[in-house]
């Protein structure tokens, strides 16, 4: 996703009515700023066994796109950035956990182009850093009430749901709605809770933490179909990793509903040989694949879907006041445009 959600690298400046700031600039200095608080708070933790583990996994790069939400969220109501800055940290320390226990489910050996946490230490070490930093998260969520601290929690349940969707899914079980389910839970759930509790920790009404929490869940939709796309379209070494692996994604999904039964055997079969044969027949597999896919139309369809979903999170914010931190989140579906 670096190429479309790597918002610290994004081009695309918006001048505001006061001309004083501009998109790039907001999520540069907002990012820095959740940068060097996530570092404070990894500091007073040096008492725990775990510390090298947890600091290694929390302060590798990464896009901070759950917190930037957070602070957005809150500020596009009325809030203040200060006061919902841990709430911000607790939603990047669960993200961070999903992504080392995601690891070692995937037995992906690398993380943000350095080893990953259970390559580094140890399977073991790894599953309980993952778990002490869903209690740091819980434990940060704790003083914002009881509503934040049960969606929190809510998200996370819904994040382990998605992701055993996720690894028993397969071709007999590919139809739109069981994988828009996934996602949803699996992918959508963190960025749906992150604005919510953004705006309510920011004092916004009903409305505006309801519109944002429409917001969240549609943008975590188009995250991760652009995830499962770029997957298809990029190149070099991480290239084709989910067919390769068959991971069954939309694009899949789109081309299995409209094929004959002879083209269904075609894709089951080659589905089969990326999970069974060598490097070279994965390849090959996974590149027919691939044409195919092109040729169906399955590709656009995906990046129809991607659109629509975004032009629903617009639209779930138009009733919110008419503030630069509004046209921010505006600019954030831009970056994950075509």
């Amino acid at each position: 996703m670096d190429e479309y959600c790597g918002v610290q690298k994004l081009r695309q400046e918006y001048s505001n009515r006061r001309g004083a700031e501009t998109f790039s600039t907001y999520v540069s200095v907002t990012k820095s700023q959740i940068e060097s608080e996530l570092k404070k708070f990894i500091s007073r933790l040096s008492h725990l066994d775990l510390y090298p583990q947890v600091e290694y996994a929390v302060l590798s790069e990464g896009k901070r796109l759950r917190p930037l939400l957070v602070t957005l969220s809150a500020e596009s109501v009325g809030g203040n950035r200060s006061k919902v800055m841990p709430l911000a940290l607790a939603f990047e320390l669960m993200h961070t956990a999903t992504l080392v226990h995601d690891d070692i489910i995937d037995g992906d050996e690398f993380r943000r182009g350095v080893p990953a946490l259970h390559k580094k230490w140890s399977m073991n070490e790894a599953i309980l850093a993952g778990d002490a930093l869903i209690a740091l998260s819980v434990d940060l969520a704790s003083d914002y009430g009881e509503t934040i601290l049960k969606t929190v929690a809510q998200s996370a349940l819904e994040l382990c749901d998605g992701e055993h969707m996720d690894i028993t899914f397969s071709p007999n079980s590919m139809t739109e709605r069981s994988y828009f389910k996934r996602i949803s839970e699996k992918s959508a759930s963190l960025f749906r809770a992150a604005t919510y509790c953004g705006a309510l920790a920011g004092g916004g009404t009903p409305k505006e933490v309801r519109s944002l929490s429409v917001f969240g869940e549609n943008f975590g939709v188009a995250y991760q179909l652009r995830d499962d796309l770029q997957d298809l379209t990029t190149k070099g070494e991480t290239a084709l990793k989910d067919l390769r692996s068959g991971k069954i994604t939309l694009p899949l999904i789109h081309l299995y509903a409209k094929s004959n039964m002879t083209e269904r055997r075609f894709i089951e079969e080659k589905l089969q040989d990326t999970i069974n044969n060598s490097s070279r027949a994965k390849n090959e597999a996974a590149n027919d694949l691939l044409e195919t896919l092109s040729q169906k139309g399955s590709l656009d369809y995906c990046e129809d879907k991607i659109d629509e979903h975004l032009r629903q999170a617009v639209a779930s914010i138009s009733t919110l006041k008419d503030t630069k931190y509004r046209t921010y989140l505006v600019e954030m579906t831009k970056a994950l445009k075509r």
